[in-house]
């Protein structure tokens, strides 16, 4: 643990950030339960609104309703032929959708504590005339697209809807010059909030409860987290510690025996002798090397290479001059290979170089590049001067070659014809 601080800090944040996401969580459950409590209020509101509205139309489109006259009910005063006389000679009063509606909204003010109005910037009823709040309601909905207009108090719920003139309103208000679609007035319909009021009371304080516990919570976590992280870091701190001889002596032998590993992939891939790669890390190469030339079609060469006449050279200088000789020819052909290509002592005095996009033609340039350096040098010391030439044998893949062998048995044979001949020659297999 580098920084306690920073953690503790992070930590904090952490937290900070989480208890304002349960605030704002419960904010937005708050929010979403009264406007869910106000839709409900909408939708019990507009349901009246249009049941009045359909009981007016009914009774617009049968002409009015006629009722027989009874204590409660009188006339319309301001609708003509607002009565009528059976042959009987009882009295019927004719109830059109106006004083309908009238009827109806006093007796669910009685009832259910609901309220209707039919109002009008123009009533020809007085008692429709309009309030500040339906005169508000009225000129909105005449300005403008909307379908209704609300408003939400503390004892009740008012939604206006606007009372578009159709063709069977025209029979009563022929002489007012309107026109089928015009808005006349409106309806206002209110409902009591009593319970949706005790309702929102309910959820502010349970939000309110939950918004002192999540800050007391998060308080209490951040203490407790704090102190743990205090207490993780001393115990950390006295590991560390404890540990740092321990640690120092693993970093030390880590080192040694990352040497030593090193050294034996030296010795497993390096011919100790020539500093060339050996015969078990050429074919590790060149048989990765062979396998993707023939998945990508590409060319690839074999160069065998043979010292000429070493065992006389040993016989005649002994296995140190031998020896000495190995290194000089692996030095001088390890200048003219490129790094993408595979140089190798195979044998005793035998090399190998695998060429990469490389074909015969191309092997054959490098081969006599390498026997004229080869040739034009000698090794000499004190006492002798000794002359050197090699034998190369050349051969390059072929579509039916199934391994690395097939390619490098033909470059040994084209290196058998050239030792055969006259040596100090590159022969390429044709056979």
């Amino acid at each position: 643990m580098k920084n306690k601080n920073l953690l503790i800090y992070f930590t904090v944040t952490m937290i900070f950030c989480f208890t304002l996401f349960i605030i704002k969580y419960i904010s937005d459950t708050k929010d979403d339960y009264q406007k869910i409590s106000e839709k409900i209020l909408f939708q019990q509101a507009s349901t009246l609104f249009n049941n009045i509205v359909n009981t007016r139309k009914w009774s617009s489109d049968h002409g009015a309703v006629y009722i027989k006259a009874h204590d409660g009910i009188k006339p319309n005063p301001y609708l003509q032929d607002n009565h009528e006389y059976t042959k009987n000679g009882e009295l019927l009063i004719k109830m059109n959708p106006a004083w309908m509606t009238r009827q109806i909204s006093e007796m669910s003010n009685k009832k259910e504590n609901y309220f209707f109005k039919i109002t009008s910037l123009n009533p020809l009823n007085p008692i429709n005339a309009p309030d500040d709040f339906e005169k508000l309601a009225l000129k909105s909905l005449k300005n403008s697209n909307e379908e209704f207009y609300t408003s939400i108090g503390k004892y009740k719920y008012d939604f206006v809807a606007p009372l578009k003139v159709e063709v069977s309103c025209l029979e009563c208000h022929n002489t007012n010059n309107y026109k089928v679609g015009d808005i006349i007035g409106g309806i206002r319909v209110s409902i009591p909030t009593e319970h949706y009021t005790e309702n929102i009371e309910i959820i502010n304080s349970k939000t309110n409860l939950l918004y002192l516990v999540t800050f007391f919570t998060s308080i209490i976590f951040i203490i407790i987290i704090t102190f743990t992280i205090h207490s993780i870091y001393t115990r950390e701190l006295n590991i560390m510690k404890l540990n740092k001889t321990l640690e120092s002596k693993v970093n030390q032998r880590t080192k040694e025996l990352r040497r030593a590993n090193k050294k034996l992939l030296e010795i497993s891939t390096i011919d100790y002798l020539t500093n060339l790669s050996n015969r078990r890390h050429f074919f590790d190469i060149g048989i990765k090397a062979f396998h993707l030339a023939k998945r990508e079609k590409n060319d690839l060469s074999i160069i065998c290479i043979d010292i000429d006449f070493f065992k006389q050279i040993n016989d005649t200088y002994g296995h140190h001059i031998g020896d000495e000789i190995l290194k000089l020819i692996a030095n001088k052909m390890s200048k003219c290979v490129r790094k993408s290509d595979i140089l190798a002592r195979t044998g005793g005095e035998e090399f190998t170089i695998l060429l990469n996009n490389t074909n015969e033609n191309s092997a054959f340039i490098l081969a006599e590049k390498l026997r004229n350096i080869v040739e034009t040098s000698s090794y000499k010391n004190d006492e002798i001067d000794v002359k050197i030439t090699i034998s190369l044998g050349i051969s390059q893949l072929k579509d039916d070659d199934e391994d690395l062998d097939s390619i490098i048995l033909r470059a040994d044979r084209a290196l058998y014809i050239a030792k055969k001949d006259s040596r100090n020659k590159t022969v390429i297999y044709h056979f």
